[in-house]
């Protein structure tokens, strides 16, 4: 029995659209931050933390800032656009970050992006036609929560059904501009992009169940699990089925980023992969259209700098985990050294005529049901050939104290450890009301406690990240928090293994417990960390393995007063 803790859901994925349809769908996008504004990067050996990021313009156009484009190509037979959906997220910390380097460390700064009106509002060109301004809803912008302030990712969509249906042309060349970004160095890198969904009739052997959901995930070090229902699939003969994925800010360089489809009925599981993106390094700066590189872009870079849109289509051989009479899936995303930034997923399977014909009778709440005459199955003398995009369906995420049953293949593909859910907007750990000490579960005390400290002074803090961030009157970050964070170690029998940001240290339980309750009434949750063999009290508001999401929680809090000396405080990581 594995129990699983989920990663930091800053907005809750939901279903956004659901149809039971005789089509398909199919997404086409770009990237609009790169090395160079028109010139394609092909680079793999870099990430976008090292590279004076700058917007793709390829439009001649005065009245843009950047813009790039790609093709959508839909079959000759598609009969009508039944839904289409844009997308599009960045990074917008800066407007423009430099980086400088002294004594091997990197430093960052720049002027922060203040006006977040700008970031749902772009222009979207069809095929042969002129931009128009399209205004979109936020879905999410960090800069407005404190765990994601540093480099402030948002996301933005707009429903452009009506814009596709009435247009002159759909087949051909799409271009979107005035997506914001910052250009030039963040600490993480910077990295934007954009995604069209388009959901369309077409003469299918067998309907289908195509939906989409959105949402705003950091995946760190937590995995997490999304639920797949309301369908069926046929009662015989392979099945079809795809997957689509936009993440922003999975690097190339940077592995140990899995996403594992598992069927809980069979228990059977598999990790998503292709010709392009390997199984455990699946988000890695592509643009990938079932199994082969998406090219029909422009640039058509190989390398998109943190912006990945990946479509995979499934096993139907002996790797199958969608079989007949499947009814439900489970996806799974995890990483253990890369981070990245989930917003959309869409599921499209086939499924069994009969449960076709039931759903038209009872159709599911915010689910659409098409047919049409038009819509006649014509003879599939290939029927393996065809491909169908699958995705995540209405998702059901899991709730906080939820618990899942992995079975023995999974195993050996996650391995994580319970932590108790971190809240959406702080990324901090549920307070416990009592002082429990991790050895004994009892309330600690001690007659060897060391000198009493002032209610609310603190006794330690870090030299390093002081001295680090010493340049003065400038918010400076630094990349090289894998050495910070080497000089603050230590074992402690019975404490979990990981990077804790330190608020305060005391040498009395007591004063550890009341400035615990006085964080708590200020509205941040905190536990206590117990080194019973030095009798010291560390009060500590985040706890993880990852050292990434550590130190940007670090360097995110020393903007809040009670905050400033936070430290980051390396417990029985051996290993490193």
């Amino acid at each position: 029995m594995f129990s699983f803790t989920y990663a930091q859901q800053a907005v809750p994925f939901t279903t956004q659209k659901a149809f039971y349809i005789y089509g398909d769908a199919t997404a086409i996008g770009n990237n609009i931050l790169s090395k160079d504004r028109q010139t394609p990067y092909n680079d793999h050996l870099l990430t976008n933390d090292d590279i004076d990021m700058v917007y793709v313009d390829i439009d001649k156009d005065s009245s843009t800032f950047s813009s790039s484009s790609a093709n959508l190509q839909l079959p000759d037979n598609q009969s009508k656009i039944a839904y289409a959906v844009l997308y599009w997220s960045a990074t917008y910390s800066y407007i423009k970050g430099t980086r400088r380097e002294e004594n091997s460390q990197y430093y960052f700064q720049g002027n922060r992006q203040r006006n977040r009106s700008l970031i749902n509002k772009i222009k979207l060109k069809l095929p042969d036609d002129n931009y128009q301004n399209i205004s979109g809803k936020v879905l999410f912008d960090g800069a407005k929560h404190f765990a994601f302030a540093l480099n402030a990712p948002y996301v933005c969509y707009a429903d452009v059904t009506k814009q596709l249906q009435n247009a002159k042309i759909i087949n051909g060349t799409y271009t979107v501009a005035n997506i914001n970004a910052t250009e030039g160095f963040v600490s993480g890198g910077s990295a934007a992009g954009w995604m069209l969904y388009v959901v369309y009739e077409t003469a299918t052997k067998t309907p289908k169940y195509i939906t989409t959901f959105n949402g705003f995930s950091h995946i760190g070090n937590d995995p997490e699990i999304i639920g797949l229902d309301n369908f069926k699939t046929p009662e015989k003969g392979l099945t079809t089925t795809d997957l689509v994925l936009a993440t922003l800010e999975g690097d190339s360089v940077l592995t140990d980023d899995q996403c594992i489809l598992a069927n809980p009925t069979t228990k059977k599981t598999w990790q998503l992969r292709s010709e392009e993106r390997d199984k455990d390094n699946f988000f890695s700066s592509q643009i990938t259209s079932s199994n082969t590189l998406d090219s029909t872009r422009y640039p058509n870079s190989s390398n998109t700098l943190g912006f990945d849109i990946a479509t995979v289509t499934l096993p139907t051989n002996k790797d199958a985990v969608i079989v007949n009479g499947t009814e439900t899936v489970e996806l799974i995303f995890n990483t253990k050294q890369d981070r990245f930034y989930l917003f959309f997923a869409a599921f499209e399977t086939e499924i069994s005529e009969s449960f076709f014909k039931e759903i038209e009778i009872n159709t599911p709440l915010n689910a659409v049901v098409l047919t049409s005459e038009k819509i006649i199955p014509e003879p599939d003398l290939t029927p393996l050939k065809k491909e169908v995009k699958v995705m995540e369906q209405p998702i059901e995420v899991i709730s906080k104290t939820e618990t899942k049953t992995i079975d023995k293949a999974q195993k050996a593909l996650i391995t994580v450890k319970p932590v108790t859910l971190k809240q959406p907007e702080k990324l901090i750990q549920p307070v416990k009301q009592e002082f429990v000490s991790p050895m004994t579960s009892e309330i600690a005390t001690s007659k060897s406690q060391i000198e009493t400290l002032a209610k609310g002074e603190v006794l330690i803090t870090s030299s390093s990240y002081a001295k680090a961030l010493k340049l003065e009157d400038k918010p400076l970050e630094t990349q090289a928090f894998k050495l910070l964070l080497e000089k603050n170690a230590a074992l402690i029998d019975g404490a979990k293994k990981g990077y804790y940001v330190v608020n305060k240290l005391f040498s009395e339980a007591k004063n550890a417990v009341n400035w615990q309750k006085h964080l708590k009434e200020k509205g941040y949750d905190s536990q206590i960390l117990i080194d019973e063999s030095k009798q010291l009290f560390y009060v500590y508001v985040f706890q993880t393995e990852n050292f990434y999401d550590a130190y940007m929680q670090h360097k995110t809090l020393l903007s809040h007063p009670l905050f400033k000396q936070n430290w980051v405080f390396k417990v029985n990581m051996e290993e490193y």
